[in-house]
């Protein structure tokens, strides 16, 4: 009797409510106890359980919550570049910005030897094409394919690139509708020097101002749909002084600063560079993948400073610029005649020295004897004749130091020549440069 009351008793207190209602009769010995061992065991296994459906809780939660779409992909890129983008700057920053998830397309088109100017339908530059290297890389519709032209220096053992129209903005614009534009430019532009170490301030400002303002502000004029301009300026050079390097970039900045950003690729990469060509200037390789990555991350920081909703067309930024007009085109007939007596002659530069460019200009010095149409008051007179044409050598022995000669000449400036590479060793730089009429006619006509 006692036994059976303590049975039940025990029964009683069954936890059939502790720990998940441990109830099951194998949880008992055989005497009809308790088996402590077992329901802790069992508690455990089932405690475990429930701290995994716990912790499974917020990855359900996840799983259910859509993940917020990428931004789309709907910015179009416009890349410009002289002969430097030939380099491999082109192909790499086209890349960088194919990778981009902002950019829906990417328009790259790489001439050599052009300046700003080059690629707008203006005289002189109206017809201009390039022969020593062209390369477009362009998105094609509603898809991520792209069609490449690529005609270089040294595709294949001795191969010599053939003549390209230049790509004109105005129709670039219209076609391409791009929300940024990469101007990669400004090696040619020290041509405008003649090989001069030093500048004229005021002179070279205005001159350098032709060549900068006209092109952007073609490029944000309406329809312009542009909203961004990077301005590439070039690395440091090993053929130009320090100071004229040093004053086209301060004038850049001046000029057209306000309207576009200016980036200065002197401070990116350290001269001299690996894998440079004789000229000094030209380089690929690493040190080209280096300059292209910085110049990427500087623009990628400043596309990344604000939402692309808050930022303006350019269009409204036109009042900035200050109004200028482009260089003339060029005169049928001599602005200047001169009776004069050659005094100093420059010597060519070497051929292999001059690749990629194929055309150069070396400065010859006369005493102004008679002016025979137009005005002149200095005594003497900087004359600029083309040593290259198409990388041939021009026979200037006609040319002999104590000899007259009649010249009919033009200002360089403004002249389809005006940017070719150039050496003058007379350091005359208070003489403004001349070419006579006949070398202004003998400009090739595949690069007009």
């Amino acid at each position: 009797m006692m036994a059976t009351r303590r049975n039940t008793r025990l029964r009683s207190l069954q936890p059939t409510n502790i720990l998940s209602g441990i109830s099951d009769p194998t949880e008992r010995n055989s005497a009809g106890l308790i088996d402590c061992k077992s329901m802790c065991s069992a508690a455990l296994r089932r405690l475990a359980t429930l701290l995994a459906c716990v912790s499974f809780a917020p990855y359900l939660h996840a799983q259910s919550t859509p993940t917020p779409p990428d931004p789309p992909r709907d910015l179009t890129v416009l890349i410009l570049g002289d002969s430097l983008s030939l380099c491999g700057f082109g192909k790499r920053l086209d890349k960088k910005f194919r990778a981009d998830p902002r950019v829906k397309s990417v328009f790259t088109y790489c001439a050599c030897g052009t300046n700003p100017l080059s690629w707008l339908k203006e005289k002189p530059y109206a017809h201009v094409q390039t022969h020593c290297g062209y390369w477009s890389i362009e998105s094609l519709p509603d898809s991520h394919a792209i069609k490449e032209l690529r005609d270089i220096y040294g595709m294949t053992r001795g191969h010599t690139p053939k003549s390209h129209p230049v790509p004109k903005l105005e129709d670039l614009l219209a076609k391409i509708q791009p929300d940024i534009l990469v101007m990669q430019t400004g090696a040619n532009l020290f041509g405008l020097f003649s090989g001069r170490e030093k500048v004229k301030p005021d002179h070279d400002a205005a001159m350098l101002r032709k060549y900068l303002v006209p092109f952007v502000k073609k490029a944000i004029t309406p329809p312009s749909k542009l909203r961004k301009i990077y301005w590439v300026a070039p690395p440091t050079s090993g053929r130009v002084p320090g100071e004229v390097q040093e004053f086209v970039f301060e004038q850049t900045q001046n000029d057209i600063g306000s309207v576009t950003h200016v980036i200065d690729g002197r401070k990116l990469i350290v001269y001299p560079y690996k894998h440079m060509e004789p000229d000094k200037e030209h380089f690929d390789g690493e040190d080209m993948d280096r300059l292209t990555d910085k110049v990427f991350v500087e623009i990628d920081r400043d596309l990344s400073a604000q939402s692309w909703s808050d930022v303006r067309p350019l269009s409204e930024s036109i009042a900035r610029l200050t109004p200028v007009a482009a260089p003339s085109a060029t005169p049928a007939a001599a602005s200047l005649i001169v009776k004069a007596k050659l005094v100093s002659k420059t010597e060519p530069i070497r051929r292999e020295q001059l690749l990629p460019y194929q055309e150069f200009l070396v400065g010859f010095v006369y005493d102004v004897e008679e002016v025979i149409a137009g005005k002149y008051e200095d005594k003497q007179i900087l004359v600029m004749h083309p040593a290259y044409i198409g990388l041939r050598r021009q026979s200037l022995g006609k040319f002999h130091i104590g000899r007259s000669y009649e010249l009919q000449l033009r200002g360089l400036d403004g002249s389809i020549w005006s940017t070719v590479k150039s050496k003058d060793d007379s350091g005359r730089i208070d003489l403004e440069p001349y070419i006579r009429i006949q070398d202004e006619a003998r400009y090739p006509k595949s690069a007009r």
